[in-house]
C-alpha cells in the first residue's frame, strides 16, 4: 500500500517557530504513516545552525547580529536564509526510506533536485569532492558530498539537514536563490515534489496545516528561541 505524501501549506514565520513546527512534524504528525513535505518563508533577516555546533564561532561568522540565529534540531553547518528557498522533508518511520543510510537518503533526495532543476534547463550536479577541512562549515561556502552544484562550476546551490528518530527521518533544506534566478519556483515546487513523491512510491495530496495543542506549540517555539538551546555549546 502507498503512503500518502502530504503538501503541506506555505509559512511564514519567525525561525523559532519554523524549527518548533518542524520538531512537531517529526514527533507529533497525525496520521503518523504519512510522508510530510513543506515549503517555508522567513519573518525578516534568519540564520540557522546544527545541532552540534558552537554557538561562539556561529556568531563569529553571522555579521548581521540583529538577525535571528537559532539552533535547528537537525546536524549541519550554518545557513543563511535571507535569500534562499527552505524546504523540509519528514519520512515516517514505517517507510523503508526512512532506515537507509543518511548519505544514500541525502543523495537520492538530491537527485530529485538535481532532475527538477533541469526540467527548466538548469544544469546542476553532485559534489563528489568531500572538503578537506574539520572546522564547521558555512552553507553555501564550502560544497559537502553529494550536495548540488552548477554544472561545470564550484558555486553550491543546494545543502541540507538530516536526523533520524524514532519517528522516521527529517531532512531540513536550502537552495540559494541567487544561482537560480530563471527559475519558475511555482513549477519547480511541482516538479521537485512529484520526483519526491515517485522515488517515495507515495501519492501526493494537498492538505490543511496540521494542528498542535497551541501551549505545546508554543512552549516548543520558546524553547527554539531560549538561551538555554541556542548556548548550549
Amino acid at each position: 500500500m502507498a503512503h500518502s505524501f502530504h503538501i503541506i501549506p506555505d509559512s511564514t514565520a519567525s525561525a523559532a517557530q519554523h524549527m518548533a513546527f518542524d520538531a512537531l512534524m517529526l514527533q507529533r504528525y497525525e496520521p503518523s504513516d504519512a510522508i510530510r513535505f513543506r515549503h517555508y518563508k522567513w519573518h525578516r533577516a534568519a540564520y540557522t545552525f546544527g545541532l552540534s555546533q558552537r554557538y561562539s564561532y556561529i556568531t563569529s561568522e553571522v555579521h548581521d547580529l540583529s538577525a535571528e540565529i537559532v539552533r535547528r534540531p537537525t546536524g549541519g553547518g550554518l545557513v543563511d536564509h535571507t535569500n534562499d528557498w527552505t524546504y523540509t522533508l519528514v519520512i515516517p518511520s514505517s517507510h523503508p526510506f526512512s532506515k537507509g543510510q543518511p548519505v544514500d537518503s541525502y543523495r537520492d533526495v538530491h537527485q530529485c533536485m538535481i532532475d527538477a532543476f533541469a526540467e527548466q534547463g538548469l544544469e546542476t550536479e553532485f559534489n563528489l569532492t568531500p572538503p578537506e577541512q574539520t572546522t564547521p562549515s558555512v552553507c553555501f561556502n564550502k560544497a559537502e558530498l553529494y550536495d548540488v552544484i552548477l554544472k561545470n562550476l564550484p558555486s553550491k546551490i543546494a545543502g541540507a539537514a538530516q536526523k533520524r528518530s524514532k519517528n522516521g527521518y527529517m531532512l531540513q533544506g536550502s537552495i540559494w536563490k541567487p544561482l537560480a534566478s530563471k527559475l519558475s519556483w511555482g513549477k519547480f515546487y511541482n516538479d521537485f515534489t512529484l520526483k519526491l513523491a515517485q522515488l517515495l512510491e507515495a501519492e501526493i495530496e494537498y492538505v490543511d496545516s496540521p494542528s498542535w495543542r497551541p501551549e505545546e506549540e508554543m512552549a516548543l517555539s520558546d524553547q527554539f528561541d531560549s538561551e538555554e538551546w541556542n548556548q548550549r555549546r
